[in-house]
């Protein structure tokens, strides 16, 4: 195996000339490679992988593991209507 990191998302694309996907009302992607950990304050990583176009997308669900205490985070990729960020009718 050679280079990277631990937890790195590697980004395999033949088509470098696409878009990166959807991204917010601020042109930020809607996924983030790392986010911090709520528990413990950490670095934790994407483990999720987009879809068969490479991107994701509203709604989505993605999921993070912190490199320090290990926990899981399981997020919704928020859409920009607020009406749509309202979570599963349990």
């Amino acid at each position: 195996m050679t280079g990277g990191t631990v937890g790195e998302v590697s980004d395999h694309r033949a088509d470098d000339d696409h878009d990166e996907g959807p991204t917010d009302s601020s042109g930020a992607p809607l996924v983030s490679s790392t986010i911090v950990c709520v528990d413990c304050g950490s670095t934790a990583h994407l483990m999720s992988r987009p879809d068969e176009t490479g991107r994701f997308w509203p709604g989505d669900l993605v999921s993070y593991r912190c490199e320090d205490c290990l926990d899981r985070w399981d997020l919704i990729v928020p859409g920009d209507d607020p009406e749509d960020d309202h979570g599963p009718e349990w």
